[in-house]
């Protein structure tokens, strides 16, 4: 009975066949939400026998397998796919090419699902080339648009790149342990030493660099918003994360290796530092979204190189769900504005651009406390549970949920004089909240996903406590600065006002510039 789960890749398989022979939308939206649900229900069905027995469930050719990490991001991925479909319906009704979207749409999950759950190289391989080939299509589903064909053959050949890498590690890997299953591959990993699998790793780490779009392998990312606003939801929300999911999959490898981790870790964190302030000096709010999603991105790679593994799945499905609400709810913003210009203002905008409202007493005796309590359960956290402050999992998350804050809110709200309460409470209260979500949800993903050889995974970074101490107040102190400097320029006096020489200064040319990489690539190079 349990075999039933591997249905999961087959049925958007199905789905695109069928479409291929209806013609009425109707029935073509109708299809997939049918079947999309049942891909659901048995991720769910899959994820209580994880739960309940604890037990990896392996196909009987030992092809496929849904193991602790299949559970999580099946039932991620395939709720995603009832949303993302659900939405399309009316969103691509106008759309030339309804059909096409479809079948491609249907592609990519079965793609992604077979990538979750393969248990032969080969498999993971072919789906690891197949998501990408998908994505090439999608992206370039405006075949009128040059610009759309442009980029969408910009991110082909980083994702070529990253298969390159993939491939190397696959065959490396294959060489030295003389086995196509990852089943058997965990098990010698974890039970033997004496491995030398230190280049198959690094490969394997370039090769998530490239399809996470980790600088200097990003420039696809920011400039592939012309496409279908369902799919900049789902690349951003889901493919954007194979890079993480991957170096999850093969987690154990990195037990053999002494740099691999490393190399991880300081392209996350030179990532995450500097897409986050490109972010901030693109006028243009797609390209601003596109090195938002770089810098988290980096995140999840630096969380991955200091053994947090879990850590970045953890990330992966928090950071996709918030960029997944924000692309759609963008779409539905913009049908709206288009029939009626006056429309309804949301809770953030009347609370952090309008600059007269006036904040009642009980209001901030309200906010004063719940802050004053979240404090302390903070304190009361950091002085009890050991695994917060032993383990750099914790520092990194907390340094990402702080900086987070303050990316999010120099991105969509101006920081005035009037506004800065409202803006400090909101970062304050955020900081506070993502420490109580993770000592509840990180730790139960730490023990969920890897038991106790999630503390061999970090002893396997063997980065010091002082080095990733540095690197979490870095990340802070740049926070901090962007923030002041923000802050400073938009309220300068006039245009010649105190800080308006930020704007001329050679550093931010080269921020705005994207580093270089806009004129590298479109100038010099004719992808």
């Amino acid at each position: 009975m349990n075999g039933i789960v591997f249905l999961i890749p087959f049925i958007p398989l199905i789905i695109a066949l069928l479409i291929l022979f209806i013609d009425s939308k109707k029935v073509i939206h109708r299809v997939s939400i049918f079947f999309s649900l049942g891909v659901a229900i048995l991720s769910i069905y899959g994820t209580y026998q994880q739960f309940k027995y604890n037990q990896v469930i392996v196909s009987e050719n030992k092809i496929l397998s849904f193991d602790r990490l299949a559970s999580i991001l099946t039932l991620y991925v395939s709720i995603l796919g009832v949303i993302i479909r659900r939405y399309s319906y009316k969103y691509m009704w106008d759309e030339p090419g309804y059909k096409r979207f479809f079948i491609l749409l249907n592609f990519i999950f079965s793609s992604i699902y077979f990538l979750l759950m393969a248990n032969h190289i080969f498999i993971v391989v072919l789906a690891w080339i197949l998501l990408s080939l998908s994505l090439f299509y999608l992206l370039s589903f405006r075949a009128d648009s040059k610009t759309a064909v442009y980029f969408g053959s910009v991110a082909f050949w980083f994702h070529r790149l990253g298969d390159l890498f993939f491939i190397i590690s696959m065959v490396l890997v294959v060489r030295n342990m003389n086995s196509f299953y990852l089943s058997d591959l965990k098990d010698m990993w974890l039970n033997s030493t004496g491995y030398d699998l230190e280049i198959a790793a690094i490969f394997l780490i370039f090769a998530a660099l490239c399809k996470s779009s980790i600088i200097p392998f990003h420039f696809w990312l920011p400039y592939t918003s012309e496409g279908p606003t369902p799919v900049s939801a789902l690349m951003h929300a889901g493919i954007v994360n194979i890079g993480g999911i991957i170096l999850n999959k093969f987690a154990y490898i990195f037990l053999h290796t002494q740099y691999a981790l490393n190399v991880a870790f300081i392209f996350g964190l030179i990532t995450a530092i500097v897409a986050s302030i490109v972010m901030l000096t693109m006028p243009d709010i797609k390209r601003a979204l596109g090195y938002s999603t770089v810098g988290q991105m980096g995140y999840m790679i630096m969380e991955v190189g200091v053994g947090a593994f879990s850590l970045a799945i953890y990330h992966l499905i928090v950071h996709g769900i918030f960029k997944a609400t924000l692309f759609l709810e963008s779409g539905n913003v913009i049908h709206q504005a288009r029939r009626e210009p006056n429309i309804t203002k949301s809770f953030s905008y009347k609370v952090f651009l309008e600059e007269e409202r006036k904040f009642n007493k009980n209001f901030q005796l309200f906010i004063g406390i719940v802050i004053l309590v979240l404090l302390l359960y903070t304190v009361v956290e950091f002085l009890v549970k050991k695994d917060l402050s032993n383990y750099y999992a914790a520092l990194v998350f907390l340094a990402f949920g702080w900086f987070t804050s303050f990316q999010l809110f120099n991105s969509f709200f101006k920081v005035s004089r009037e506004q800065s309460l409202g803006l400090i409470v909101s970062l304050i209260v955020s900081f506070l909240l993502i420490v109580i979500v993770y000592s509840f949800v990180g730790l139960a993903f730490e023990s969920y996903l890897y038991g106790d050889n999630y503390k061999r995974l970090f002893e396997a970074a063997n980065l010091s406590f002082g080095l990733i101490s540095i690197a979490v107040l870095f990340l802070i102190l740049s926070g901090v600065v962007v923030w002041l400097l923000s802050y400073y320029s938009i309220n300068s006096e006039s245009p010649n006002g105190k800080l308006s020489f930020i704007r001329t200064l050679s550093i931010y040319k080269f921020f705005y510039e994207e580093m270089f990489f806009r004129k590298l690539f479109l100038k010099k190079f004719k992808i």
